[in-house]
């Protein structure tokens, strides 16, 4: 079959991409915004050492068992779409379509609109918002110019995408060794081991394992993203090598720069500043301050900034390749599944994610600059004590909260779907197989069911409303059926 859009009559994704960018697709998706604050987080909630080092050990080896079982998949169907394909081919269309439907609506979205609102958190400490502009209209105009442009540039082509990720992973990387290199004795030396003190527990204030699920939360954020590959496996080059390798050694590079930069900070920050840190920073602003003094401050805020750029380019790359398969395949609208004719990718499949995405990022801004309404409006308490928690919780932190449930639920299917095909079609061809099969794929699946049950019983409402919007997709997939087509 031609690999040319533009000839072929079922819309095709050429094979441009080649190893670095499949590997750059995990390693510069994924290191985002996500390293520079959760470790406080998870300080503040474990307040150990050895159990900070384990929660980090346990999120990304919980991460490796997705990635070992997914790069089967990959390898075995390398088509545009990643898990709404394996979804489909093991569980049925509803399967695949409320995958794609989740993707669009929270995972990827969402993700997206996240990230954008970390970068323009951090525009906004190097260039203020006018005089008259409030801080959170001001921030939701970054966030969306950051994500039109990255929208444009992969518009221009797979290339051009691919090209801005490896670039900016090769960037992300180093500046990752230099902070885990700057603090030792033989560079800066401010590195102290005495800061890494208590190293047991010693009062968690409640229960060890809810503890710890609660830090999971936060350390499987930062590894979101490692599912993305999978999704331009239509466009890599010798698919059945490059997904499981990349996969592998992609989350293996996540799992050692996430160890060397979480005990850099407690090397050079004591236990408490790191879950508290001082001046209202975030941990990697005091840590940057504590190498350089405060033009440390302005420091972290260019590499987040930059960090985070390069993990909104990989999305861009990455999510709207679900949908553009989904309407290929006739479970969304056909222009979606456009090619675009000079730069063969699928333009609007990545301008609806983006106008999704900014769409979040303003409604976000909105809640926090809109004041609550009084007691006096007739509305319900429920929905007024809702509405005062959302306008004082930061606009990064109300994204957070919309996405992880609905991406550790639809990961944790998504894995399922290897046992299924491994028995309904063993004919396929499978270049690569999990390593550690049936063990791999049920170590995952067991930490996903606990992380779901604790994020029920935790943040319930957040949970809920994840959960409905992933149901919400059952009837939009039986009215597209009643009609015959999207």
């Amino acid at each position: 079959m031609s690999t040319d859009p533009r000839k072929a009559d079922r819309p095709i994704l050429p094979r441009v991409l080649g190893p670095a960018t499949a590997y750059s697709a995990i390693v510069g998706s994924v290191i985002g915004s996500g390293i520079f604050i959760v470790p406080a987080r998870v300080a503040g909630t474990l307040g150990s050492i050895s159990l900070i080092i384990a929660i980090w050990v346990a999120g990304g080896l919980l991460t490796l068992a997705g990635a070992l079982t997914v790069a089967e998949l990959g390898a075995m169907l390398p088509q545009a779409g990643g898990p709404y394909v394996y979804l489909k081919e093991a569980f049925g269309k509803l399967a695949g379509f409320l995958f794609g439907w989740t993707e669009f609506l929270v995972i990827r979205s969402g993700s997206v609109a996240a990230l954008a609102a970390g970068f323009a958190l951090y525009f906004g400490e190097v260039v203020p918002p006018p005089d008259g502009i409030p801080k959170a209209g001001w921030e939701a105009g970054v966030a969306i110019l950051a994500m039109t442009t990255l929208a444009v540039l992969n518009v221009l082509g797979a290339r051009v995408g691919g090209g801005v990720q490896v670039l900016g992973t090769v960037l992300k990387v180093g500046t990752m060794i230099a902070m885990i290199l700057l603090p030792l004795p033989f560079v800066m030396g401010v590195a102290r081991a005495e800061n890494l003190s208590p190293v047991w527990p010693t009062d968690l204030g409640g229960s060890l394992m809810r503890a710890m699920l609660a830090a999971m939360v936060g350390v499987l954020w930062t590894y979101d993203g490692w599912i993305n590959i999978t999704a331009l496996a239509e466009e890599i080059r010798e698919p059945e090598r490059n997904i499981p390798r990349a996969a592998i050694l992609g989350t293996l590079t996540l799992i050692g720069v996430y160890l060397g930069v979480t005990l850099s900070y407690h090397l050079v920050l004591p236990m408490a500043d790191v879950a508290q840190p001082p001046d209202g920073r975030n941990v990697a602003g005091a840590f940057f301050v504590r190498l350089f003094g405060l033009p440390g401050a302005w420091l972290i805020a260019l590499v987040v900034m930059g960090s985070i750029f390069i993990a909104l380019n990989g999305n861009a790359l990455s999510g709207p390749r679900a949908y553009f398969a989904m309407a290929r395949d006739g479970l969304l609208p056909h222009a979606i599944s456009h090619v675009h004719p000079r730069f063969h990718t699928p333009a609007n499949a990545i301008i609806i994610q983006t106008a999704w995405a900014a769409l979040l990022t303003a409604a976000g801004a909105i809640f926090l600059v809109i004041e609550a309404p009084g007691s006096e409006s007739g509305l319900p308490v429920w929905f007024r004590d809702a509405w005062v928690k959302l306008n004082q919780t930061p606009l990064y932190d109300v994204l957070f909260s919309y996405v992880i449930f609905g991406a550790t639920f639809m990961y944790a299917l998504t894995v399922a779907s290897v046992f299924v095909l491994r028995r309904t079609r063993p004919d396929l061809k499978r270049p690569y197989r999990t390593w550690g099969y049936p063990i791999t794929p049920l170590i995952y699946l067991a930490g996903a069911a606990l992380l779901l049950g604790n994020m029920l019983q935790e943040t319930f409402a957040e949970s809920i409303v994840g959960l409905g919007i992933i149901l919400a997709g059952v009837p939009a997939y039986l009215v597209m059926r009643r009609r015959g087509g999207p």
